[in-house]
């Protein structure tokens, strides 16, 4: 009974989805520094409605000393039955760098009992790269920042246009298919942060960000990419400003 409630949320939630914003409560240097309890909340947003929440659920000496390779555990509940429907997992890994062969930054993603998959860090250079599995471990998507330089370095100017506006960085992160053990060319979907609007609203503790989701995606696909996008968001766009 609770499968079939998870798997039901999951569809409610993500079956018809395009693209979901999700608004990152952060907790405050203040609360941090008096070492409260506060978690920082999740709000997953569709069509301009709250569909989900979660809590980031870490200990306080991993989040204050270890920073963005701070491990947690997070479990998303859609907000019409409070069922849970998603879970990522981030052990603590070595900051990402070039060239590392392990301690790779990495993510497991649950739905209920359900093993949807992973998204791991590669050996790259220059341009950051983090491949998802499904949960037989096949390669399914490629996630890295837009390139240039014949695809040594990241594009500073994604689309042309000014990637910080209010200092905020805006450098998005495309979602590439893999068949075949090959990349596509073309991104068929992206996460990417939510400019704010004014540069008073960039001293506030909150951080938005958005996801798109590839056209055919499936279901358990679109859970896999938005637990990738926790783990995307607490590496770059978490600490962008």
């Amino acid at each position: 009974m609770e499968r079939d409630l998870t798997r039901d949320a999951l569809q409610d939630t993500l079956g018809s989805c395009d693209s979901m914003d999700i608004r990152h409560y952060r907790r405050g240097w203040l609360q941090e520094f008096f070492c409260c309890t506060t978690k920082s909340d999740f709000k997953y947003m569709k069509e301009g409605k709250t569909v989900a929440k979660s809590k980031e659920d870490f200990s306080f000496p991993c989040r204050c000393c270890l920073g963005p390779c701070h491990a947690f555990d997070m479990i998303l509940r859609d907000t019409k039955t409070d069922s849970e429907f998603l879970e990522v997992n981030r052990p603590f890994r070595c900051c990402m760098g070039n060239f590392k062969c392990c301690c790779k930054q990495e993510a497991t993603v649950f739905s209920g009992d359900d093993h949807l998959g992973d998204i791991q860090e590669t050996c790259w250079f220059g341009v950051p790269h983090f491949v998802v599995l499904d949960q037989a471990e096949n390669e399914v998507y490629l996630i890295r920042p837009p390139t240039c330089c014949g695809s040594m370095c990241i594009n500073c100017f994604p689309d042309g246009k000014w990637p910080c506006p209010h200092g905020c960085c805006m450098i998005p992160c495309d979602v590439y298919p893999i068949e075949n053990a090959r990349e596509g060319t073309q991104p068929i979907g992206r996460m990417a942060k939510i400019p704010k609007e004014t540069f008073k609203e960039t001293f506030n503790e909150i951080n938005n960000y958005k996801i798109d989701f590839p056209t055919n995606a499936t279901t358990q696909e679109k859970g896999l990419l938005l637990g990738s996008s926790i783990l995307i968001n607490a590496l770059y766009f978490e600490h962008s400003e």
